[in-house]
């Protein structure tokens, strides 16, 4: 009885050989050896020995032995090998009792079972297939030739029944155990599935979840950047007008202006590389550090200066090796000039508008480089006279870095046109130019922020 639970707890214990998709398999391979050589050792060995055919006796010996061969490679993982050896049993012992006592006695039946054991496998289609056809090819050759062959020895007709009968029998048993681990494969399955299924819809609410906390995080974090920037201005010698469209609900541009003091009228806007949070945390902070005037040592009404400052307080290397675009510009009021610089930046525009109602544009830029690229630059900057009433647009590049279905770029030159253009057209500037964007790259959502500032000069 120990050896009896020993031996079935073999079958279960998997060899490091064997897959894990083949476990089940050869676990169903184990008992099929097991109950093929039991049924051939404890039934058809005495049933022929009884009825007077000692060769089929003795054959059935062989085949025992064939049996446990093959229940031997089994349990040591080569499944092939034992499958192999079964399945030339089995064609061999309904080659031979057809052979010695008729096609009648229902042997040939046992030749299907080598495809139904193959299909329970784990094997290629491609072998599936080719052992399954050559199966139906022998039963077709054994069929043809041996249902109309006298055979070698003439037995009782109620014998022949009988046997047909018990090959019926142990086949519809074979095909029962077939069926019933098939099924237990399938319930096994759908089991895995819907545990795999509850598991993916757990991990898909939960993230839901994370990324609904987040979004409503990201939303604050975006109304707080947005509190941070200034009102637009309409009174007084200096106005202002902006638009702000971050690509997603956090960008990296920045702007403000503010007034030093009586006489001066700082303006600027940056650009920080990449999206999202870091970007807006530096911009942010970068911002914060402008409009406090908190850079130690720096005269802010000194555009090289601040630019210089700027480097030297956020250098990429402290920051994710993040770096931002900016143009920094100072309005004197009493004087009319405006003396800026610009790190990386695209050049500020600037439209003077003419008595005869024709207006002439200025860039205004320098050749800086990006701040927190370099630990140690020197920075330029530059002066521009103001005669006249004037706008200045300072924004970042995606004002004019629009893509088109045709995959062109909306070139910088043609953004100059269309702000001179727009000048004249009596809408909103700033409207006017995000829809043309909007339009451009047939989008509702533009690529990158789109951030604009007008300033009026009267």
């Amino acid at each position: 009885m120990r050896l009896n639970k020993k031996m079935l707890q073999r079958f279960h214990e998997q060899p490091s050989i064997i897959p894990a998709n083949q476990f089940r398999y050869w676990v169903f391979m184990n008992y099929a050896s097991l109950l093929a050589g039991i049924a051939h050792f404890f039934l058809f060995i005495p049933m022929f020995a009884l009825v007077g055919l000692p060769s089929l006796a003795l054959f059935n010996i062989a085949s025992t032995i064939m049996w446990a061969l093959a229940l031997y490679f089994n349990l040591k993982g080569y499944l092939k090998t034992a499958l192999l050896l079964g399945n030339i049993e089995v064609v061999l012992h309904a080659w031979l009792a057809t052979l010695i006592i008729g096609w009648d006695a229902g042997f040939p039946y046992y030749i299907f079972l080598f495809p139904l054991g193959a299909f329970l496998s784990s094997f290629s289609t491609g072998i599936k297939v080719f052992s399954s056809a050559i199966n139906c090819v022998i039963y077709g050759f054994m069929s043809y030739y041996f249902q109309t062959a006298i055979p070698l020895i003439s037995i009782d007709p109620i014998l022949i029944k009988v046997f047909n009968y018990v090959n019926i029998f142990t086949f519809c048993f074979c095909l029962s155990y077939f069926a019933f681990q098939y099924r237990a494969a399938v319930i096994e399955a759908e089991t895995k599935l819907e545990k795999e299924h509850q598991k993916t819809n757990a991990a898909l609410t939960e993230r839901n979840e994370i990324l609904t906390q987040l979004n409503k995080e990201l939303a604050e974090a975006a109304d707080y950047v947005k509190s941070m920037l200034p009102e637009p201005l309409n009174k007084g010698p200096v106005q202002t007008d902006w638009r702000f469209v971050p690509s997603t609900s956090l960008g990296g541009d920045a702007f403000g202006y503010h007034w030093i003091d009586a006489d001066h009228f700082a303006i600027y806007l940056l650009d920080v590389s990449g999206h999202g949070v870091g970007a807006a945390l530096l911009s942010v902070s970068v911002m914060n550090t402008l409009r406090s005037q908190t850079l130690p040592d720096t005269d802010f009404k000194d555009a090289k200066q601040v630019l210089e400052s700027l480097n030297m307080a956020f250098p990429g290397e402290d920051n994710n090796d993040m770096f931002f675009t900016i143009w920094y510009g100072v309005y004197n009021k009493s004087t009319r000039e405006i003396t800026y610089a610009s790190g990386g930046h695209p050049p500020a525009l600037l439209l003077c508008d003419d008595i005869s109602g024709d207006s002439e544009s200025k860039l205004l830029r320098t050749p800086n480089n990006v701040i927190g690229g370099l630990s140690d630059i020197t920075c330029e900057k530059s002066e521009c006279k103001i005669d006249k009433p004037s706008r200045l647009y300072i924004f970042s590049d995606g004002v004019y870095e629009v893509e088109r279905s045709d995959g062109s770029m909306w070139r910088f030159q043609e953004f100059v046109e269309f702000m001179h253009k727009a000048e004249n057209s009596g809408q909103s500037r700033l409207d006017h130019l995000y829809r043309h964007a909007k339009k451009i790259g047939n989008s509702s959502n533009l690529e990158d922020d789109f951030t604009i500032v007008e300033v009026a000069f009267g």
